[in-house]
């Protein structure tokens, strides 16, 4: 509870966003406020992505680690997420901040996983202003899916954070895909590793199920069929621009590149759009298998056909990161899961910069 309880106090000697403001630069006998050049640098690269952005229609997903920090980012930012796509990922706040907790109980032994002590977690953070009130939870699409042969992370801790999720969000608009005999991958139709139960790289694998559209139906609802997609629909973003003080590229593990798939009709400004993020999972960022995760899990079809905007952020390992994983286990410090994680505030900004 430390940790919250310095956000609660107002500690300004170690709030990020408030250091900036203190800090200045000289320049032509001129002093102008380091965050006054920020914003300015910021409105710049928003004027590059603005689009026509339907209201209430941010979702997430991910797999596996992706899939913990798809959880995460929707319980912390709850009042502007309204639907998540987990695979293969475990309750929010699983790891304790621990790595120990996470290569355990968050992995293969789901038993040692107590949901009242991390519902109880969840809302001292909401308590302490760290996270919004899981309240809003309550009328949020969740589509829940684990292999039944899945080694890495067990269908026990899946189940886990569907009764997480129980607790918080009307139940009927919970789906679980329990039953459907993969490994630790992202099921497609026919890309990636075959058969369905192989384990290994790239972690996408040939099921003849179409995870991204399952997944991307059930939290918006009927879809139009998925298109061809267009190459030059794929957009780069910088997400070291984003990226809050004191992190860097390096210190936040996240790569100084991301990706966005802008559908035709987004791109013309010609139709309202929605907004979904995609995160990978371990050993899938783009440094590690290339553009595989963003172009043959299955979204961008989807996408182009009906006006969803794809955003796939990019993690990029460090030393404290060696499989380039999303932090859900507090290797950027103990904020990780939280509105002021250095991952979790990167993220929301770059989508809050696409309506700006």
């Amino acid at each position: 509870k430390q940790w919250y309880q310095r956000r609660v106090r107002g500690d300004r000697s170690s709030n990020p966003f408030v250091l900036v403001s203190m800090m200045n630069i000289q320049h032509s006998n001129n002093s102008i406020t380091l965050l006054t050049f920020l914003l300015f640098a910021t409105v710049l690269c928003r004027v590059c992505f603005s689009y026509n952005i339907e209201p209430n229609s941010l979702t997430v997903s991910g797999l596996s680690a992706g899939a913990f920090a798809a959880v995460q980012f929707h319980v912390a930012f709850s009042s502007s997420v309204s639907g998540a796509g987990i695979l293969a990922g475990g309750p929010y706040w699983c790891a304790n901040a621990n790595l120990d907790i996470a290569l355990t109980a968050c992995m293969t032994k789901p038993d040692l996983i107590i949901i009242d002590e991390l519902i109880e977690a969840t809302t001292y953070a909401a308590d302490t202003l760290s996270i919004d009130s899981p309240s809003h939870l309550y009328n949020s699409k969740v589509w829940i899916y684990s292999g039944l042969n899945d080694t890495i992370v067990y269908p026990g801790v899946v189940f886990k954070l569907e009764e997480y999720y129980e607790h918080y969000v009307d139940n009927n608009n919970i789906a679980t895909v329990f039953n459907h005999s993969g490994e630790h991958a992202f099921p497609t139709l026919n890309y990636g590793n075959s058969p369905c139960s192989f384990l290994g790289p790239n972690y996408i694998n040939i099921c003849g199920y179409d995870g991204a559209g399952a997944l991307l139906t059930h939290l918006y609802g009927k879809l139009l069929p998925p298109t061809t997609t267009i190459p030059d629909n794929l957009k780069t973003i910088s997400q070291s621009q984003f990226i809050p003080l004191p992190y860097t590229p390096t210190t936040a593990s996240l790569d100084k590149t991301g990706y966005l798939y802008v559908p035709t009709g987004c791109a013309k400004n010609s139709s309202q759009c929605k907004v979904h993020v995609a995160f990978h999972g371990c050993l899938q960022s783009v440094t590690v298998v290339g553009t595989d995760y963003v172009l043959n899990t299955g979204y961008n079809p989807w996408a182009e056909a009906n006006n969803i905007i794809i955003v796939y952020p990019q993690v990029e390992a460090n030393e404290l990161n060696p499989n380039a994983c999303f932090d859900w286990w507090g290797y950027t410090g103990e904020d990780y899961a939280t509105q002021f994680g250095a991952q979790m505030a990167t993220i929301k900004a770059i989508v809050d910069s696409l309506s700006s």
